[in-house]
């Protein structure tokens, strides 16, 4: 079984300094928000930090939960004195950037890998690697995203404002309104026709392995959003439940794929 922290996987180097080597290699992208929210010890890379992260996560859970050995390596290739996974990730020349690892040789750690780097997969650590591990996806997008405007959002308003994590997302000056329940599913319908003109509006993003849709809420301003709901996928109809803030909506989106939505690249630097 693999631990579902890098950290404790392996040991991880200058940490700051590979993601920075990382977001050299790859595609173009932005990686830190223009204003954030609340401030983090990486302050260049803090997206591409928790898009990594997160990313180990899910490909060591799908490794652990795999039905056999193959589809196992599919997911997280390890075997003898290397380990590596599939970033997701792209170089400038279209190549797909794994996380590279060989066998801890550290005397004062007793954790058994030792991250090496992100590389392609004509790099020298991944010579004796075959068959290379999958691109990580999530199974409900191997049919495309198909949302569909016409089906009725059912927004569970008495769930969202009655947990406080939900409640503290929502713009304080509207945050004790009466008729804050009737502003929300309002909101809510607002986008959902919004879509009908704008289909990018709607964005994917994975949760627990499954599809779920990001919807922008506009409370304050008919143009600007203030927060997003997450729409999980029913039978015939869609269940708001959970409130996120744009950051969050940005940082569960690019787990998928680059955000192309104005509404969240606007955030970005």
């Amino acid at each position: 079984m693999i631990p579902t922290d890098l950290f404790k996987f392996a040991y991880v180097p200058d940490w700051y300094r590979q993601l920075d080597e990382l977001a050299e290699i790859i595609l173009p992208e932005s990686w830190r928000f223009k204003k954030p929210t609340s401030e983090t010890k990486n302050s260049d890379t803090p997206i591409l930090e928790r898009y990594i992260n997160l990313l180990f996560r899910k490909q060591s859970i799908d490794h652990n939960t795999a039905p056999d050995t193959l589809s196992a390596q599919g997911f997280f290739h390890i075997e003898n004195e290397r380990a590596c996974f599939h970033t997701g990730l792209y170089t400038q020349r279209y190549k797909a950037v794994y996380a590279c690892f060989e066998r801890n040789k550290k005397q004062n750690s007793t954790l058994k890998w030792y991250f090496i780097g992100f590389c392609d997969e004509v790099s020298p650590n991944m010579k004796y690697i075959h068959p290379l591990p999958n691109k990580p996806y999530f199974p409900a997008m191997k049919n495309g995203v198909n949302f569909i405007p016409e089906w009725l959002i059912r927004v569970n308003v008495d769930h969202i404002l009655g947990d406080e994590e939900n409640l503290e997302r929502i713009p304080a000056k509207i945050r004790k309104a009466k008729n804050l329940p009737l502003l929300l599913e309002t909101a809510v319908e607002l986008a959902r026709r919004k879509f009908v003109i704008e289909p990018s509006i709607i964005v994917p993003q994975g949760y627990q392995n499954r599809l779920q849709y990001l919807l922008p809420v506009c409370l304050t301003n008919m143009v600007k959003p203030d927060l997003a709901m997450t729409l999980s996928v029913m039978d015939g109809y869609y269940l708001g439940n959970t409130c996120l803030t744009l950051e969050m909506a940005y940082l569960n989106a690019r787990m998928i794929a680059r955000p192309t939505a104005g509404w969240l690249t606007d955030l970005v630097k």
